[in-house]
């Protein structure tokens, strides 16, 4: 039975049971199952290795490289001195068709080797019965060069020379060097002599001579790539290496797709205010996937999350001229509009419900990249890459990470950037370098890439007031008596109380601002609108983000009293952002600084103001569409 190990990817069979002898590749060998692919990538077959074995052994398939390779290469492809000697050989057989010998024998082929030796000042001709051979291969070939080529691969002993117990041995230990403790060639050699002295000293009639190291060390890199990635590095890395099925589809036309992810940029920026260090902001992005233009994007000191992530998108379909016009960026920067799919990976930010809801709102699709595949996205993935090596390299405050450059080099001493420094350089970078380069392999900028489609594929402006509203976190609550509560904050009006006389306690829709506390917006399903409710603790909440709350009601619990006091809350609060202030102060004193990203989070620095209050305006009710249907308990907005 022919030896399964031999089913190696990236080696070719030929089926010689087809009329032209068909030649497939095999691709993958997973346990038992090898598959198959023609050479043209277009079909593929799936074999259980025993049948590929039958197969072999009665003679219906084989290895192409044991017919031969020379048939399958071209005179152009072999290397210098193999064409020399190709056309050496070929020389000789011209000679000995010129001569017009009927018969090879002896004496005629010594007579041509002498002739054509001395014509072409060979010092080293071949003997009659080499000729011979070529004269038998030339005429076999159909008269063809490639049948006078050197036969490298069939030259050398083809037997294995080692007793086949001391393979056995090497063969066990190969095991070993497939595990993740990347253990070296040099200690299964040690293994291997181990196992072998064991067996001479208690069989002291039958000796086993010792591997050198060479020989084990040959014989272990006879082990395909695929399967010394998967056994010392990992079976993610190997997929993610070997894997074609997370690759990313094509796309025809803008918005089309859409891709989305964060990152920490490689830069400590310093506050606006004070000058202190805030350390290294987190970037948001979605990008056109057809054009590479970026659609919208957030620089905060955001974790990321919902948060960050309604921001970026609600940036992305509107139009940016307002934004152009803040930070006096003379160019285009024409993107806008709702995406068709919307390509995130497996972040619990994206996974929020209130994410895949308010997606669904505005009549896209939230996508999920496979696990633990960057390439599924890499449109995303290598502007990340292009925001480090364009941008962020040449600017003061960049961190270098781990083992990389200067050991007196300290990236939080040399910050000089504030933040809204930085958003500034980044979108005007953005908007007239990035947008106005042709990527690799394309003659076109995403800007030309976006004007082009936009002509065949036209664009519909989005409302402002809507697209924001339907970006608030949305949450279901029930309506008491005393109102509705929300992160055990209060929040009541009259309106609302009006609803509670006519339904009850009844499960409504609550949206919010994660970075302002100060109001909710409740929706009443029979009129169809959103009303503004306030909290009821108001001076306390106004501007106050989520976060902030969240950290000065553990700093109230901490101290054993009801964080519904309001005496508390307000001390909590002001012990909170009082230490904001000692430590912008005591950074400015020092000369080694120390980040402040968690004081910046609780300022919501980044953040471009309370968008969803500028959308909403100061009016109690926001009236929805009329195209707004009650389904059943469950409903939800819009």
């Amino acid at each position: 039975m022919h030896d399964s190990s031999a089913w190696i990817p990236g080696i070719a069979l030929r089926f010689k049971e087809s009329g032209g002898g068909d030649i497939w590749m095999i691709s993958r060998v997973n346990g038992k199952n090898v598959t198959l692919s023609s050479l043209d990538g277009n079909l593929s077959r799936s074999y259980r290795d025993e049948t590929l074995n039958e197969l072999m052994e009665s003679g219906s398939i084989c290895f192409v490289v044991d017919e031969g390779r020379e048939s399958y290469i071209a005179f152009n492809e072999l290397n210098e001195s193999d064409r020399q000697e190709v056309c050496r050989r070929y020389r000789y057989i011209q000679a000995y068709e010129q001569f017009g010998a009927g018969s090879r024998s002896k004496a005629g082929l010594e007579k041509v080797i002498s002739k054509t030796a001395c014509k072409i000042g060979d010092d080293r001709p071949p003997a009659w019965n080499t000729l011979n051979g070529w004269i038998k291969r030339y005429i076999g070939s159909g008269g063809k060069l490639n049948g006078l080529f050197p036969r490298h691969y069939k030259k050398g002993c083809r037997k294995d020379r080692l007793d086949p117990r001391v393979c056995k041995i090497i063969e066990d230990c190969k095991s070993i060097y497939l595990r993740n403790g990347q253990i070296r060639i040099s200690s299964i050699h040690k293994m291997v002599e181990g196992k072998i002295i064991g067996h001479n000293l208690t069989n002291p009639d039958d000796l086993l001579k010792v591997p050198s190291y060479s020989t084990v060390k040959y014989r272990i890199e006879t082990i395909n790539h695929e399967e010394k990635v998967k056994g010392r590095v990992g079976k993610n890395k190997a997929r993610y290496e070997f894997s074609g099925k997370d690759v990313a589809p094509t796309t025809s036309r803008i918005l089309e797709r859409v891709e989305a992810d964060h990152t920490p940029l490689d830069i400590n920026v310093l506050s606006d205010e004070t000058g202190t260090l805030l350390g290294r902001p987190t970037l948001t992005v979605l990008i056109d996937h057809y054009s590479r233009m970026v659609t919208g994007y957030q620089i905060s000191f955001e974790e990321p999350s919902y948060a960050s992530s309604a921001l970026a998108i609600s940036n992305a379909i509107l139009p940016k001229q307002e934004l152009l016009d803040f930070y006096g960026v003379d160019g285009e920067w024409p993107a806008h509009g709702v995406m068709e799919s919307m390509v995130a990976d497996n972040g619990a930010e994206f996974w929020s419900g209130n994410l895949d809801m308010a997606v669904g709102e505005i009549g896209s699709v939230l996508q999920f990249a496979p696990v633990r595949s960057p390439n599924y996205k890499g449109v995303v993935e290598r502007f990340f890459g292009t925001v480090k090596t364009s941008l962020i390299d040449s600017l003061p405050g960049k961190t270098n990470g781990v083992g990389r450059g200067s050991d007196e080099y300290i990236a939080q001493n040399d910050a000089k950037l504030t933040l809204g420094e930085f958003k500034e350089i980044f979108i005007k970078w953005l908007v007239n370098v990035y947008h106005r380069q042709p990527g690799k392999g394309s003659d076109s900028s995403p800007l030309d890439k976006w004007v082009s489609s936009e002509k065949r594929f036209p664009i519909i402006e989005e409302s402002r007031k809507d697209v924001e509203t339907k970006f608030m976190c949305t949450e279901m609550r029930i309506l008491r008596r005393e109102g509705v509560q929300l992160e055990s904050l209060e929040y009541g009006c009259d309106n609302l109380t009006s609803i509670y006389r006519r339904d009850g306690g009844v499960r409504l829709v609550v949206k919010y601002s994660p970075f302002d506390m100060g109001y909710i917006y409740v929706f009443d399903s029979v009129n169809g609108v959103y009303m503004k409710v306030p909290c009821k603790n108001y001076r306390y909440a106004k501007g106050l983000s989520l976060y902030a709350h969240k950290v000065i009601r553990d700093k109230a619990k901490s101290k054993r009293k009801s964080y519904q006091d309001d005496a508390v809350l307000q001390r909590a609060k002001a012990e909170l952002f009082g230490n904001i202030e000692k430590l912008h102060d005591r950074n400015s004193r020092v000369k080694r600084q120390v980040t402040s990203k968690r004081a910046a989070r609780i300022q919501s620095l980044g953040v471009d103001g309370n968008r969803w209050e500028q959308a909403l305006g100061e009016d109690d009710v926001i009236v929805k569409s009329r195209d707004f249907e009650i389904e059943s308990d469950d409903w939800e907005v819009w």
